[in-house]
């Protein structure tokens, strides 16, 4: 090859790495911009949601309602689903048994997309809870709270309902979810703000969304903070816990069955970051390509059914012949299912 042909060999190379390096950034902030507004879009429908609610009940809802005898309930995430679309979710929530009983888990493992920031792969504690990466303001959403708007009309342009946390997320379900705003911004995992776009998307009273950049000063956040009214701190108290959340991760594994029958079969668990299964359940769900659409859009699914979880000491081919997986599967499947299970129940904890 001739020495000219290296030349402009060469000014191609340099030219396309020219134009990478102009180019990658500019695609790394279009898609910083683009979750920044999905976010913003989220807190959007949650205000929407906060204010449908209050228009249905005169009343925001409790921030966590919480008996006399201190047993924890349910939270305002919960309580604002059905304006959320999230009708059947609400639906299978029996108020009268705390947010943490066996009874809710099929539906407190759900993520909702609405109350996670995109861009932030951490959706699920150590123990299967759906994650939130939004808290409310704890003057307007805190224990057995009923605030109405006429109590913040005068300072309802600067009072806030909600905003991105940086860290130390908790379970959407938590009836504990509200934070202090504080006066600095992306300032730990207890802070509010997003530290990936160097600020935070903040929901204020009248359902506006504002972006404050993590260079707000303390004053204008502190005014946002003490916007009335001021509840008494035995209001606003939580528990001291903290939730695992870092590299938790979901596993699913499809488990063999008839290919003509309506049913899918299949594992969900977590994992950390080692892949170690920390829990495992096996569901069923109905065949989408085997179902008629309409219908199903009607009944709000179709949705995964639990058919029974797995520990250490689970008889895993016992539960599997009490369950419709055995008639939906050949011996020799129900034999491979069984094995599959078996093997993965040895990584459990």
């Amino acid at each position: 090859m001739t020495r000219q042909r290296w030349l402009e060999l060469g000014v191609v190379a340099g030219i396309i790495t020219l134009l990478l390096g102009l180019l990658l950034p500019a695609v790394h902030q279009a898609r910083v911009e683009a979750r920044k507004s999905s976010s913003k879009n989220n807190l959007k429908q949650i205000g929407l949601a906060l204010h449908n609610y209050h228009e249905t009940n005169q009343c925001f809802p409790p921030g966590g309602t919480i008996r006399e005898d201190g047993l924890a309930m349910h939270g305002w995430m919960i309580m604002i689903l059905p304006f959320l679309d999230c009708s059947p979710f609400y639906n299978w929530i029996d108020f009268n048994e705390p947010w943490d009983s066996p009874h809710h888990w099929k539906v407190y493992e759900i993520p909702i997309p609405s109350y996670q920031l995109p861009g932030v792969d951490t959706h699920f504690t150590s123990t299967g809870y759906g994650l939130t990466h939004y808290l409310g303001n704890p003057n307007l959403l805190h224990r057995n709270s009923s605030i109405q708007l006429k109590q913040i009309r005068e300072e309802i342009a600067h009072n806030w309902l909600a905003g991105e946390v940086a860290g130390n997320y908790q379970p959407w379900a938590y009836p504990f979810n509200w934070r202090a705003l504080g006066t600095k911004l992306c300032d730990g995992p207890n802070s509010f703000g997003h530290p990936a776009w160097d600020g935070v998307n903040i929901l204020l009273a009248d359902g506006r969304v504002s972006y404050f950049s993590k260079q707000t000063s303390p004053e204008v956040l502190k005014q946002l903070m003490d916007a009335p009214p001021v509840p008494a701190s035995e209001q606003t108290a939580t528990p001291d816990k903290r939730f695992e959340t870092d590299d938790i991760k979901i596993y699913e594994f499809k488990l063999q069955s008839d290919p003509e029958g309506g049913n899918i079969y299949y594992v969900r668990g977590l994992q950390n970051s080692k892949e170690n299964l920390l829990r495992m359940q096996v569901l069923s769900l109905v065949d989408y390509e085997k179902i008629q659409p309409d219908e199903e859009r009607s009944k709000g699914g179709p949705y995964p059914k639990l058919l029974f979880r797995v520990d250490r000491n689970t008889d895993i081919a016992a539960r599997l012949k009490e369950s419709s997986l055995a008639e939906d599967t050949t011996p020799e499947q129900l034999a491979a299912n069984v094995k599959t299970l078996q093997a993965l129940q040895k990584q459990l904890p």
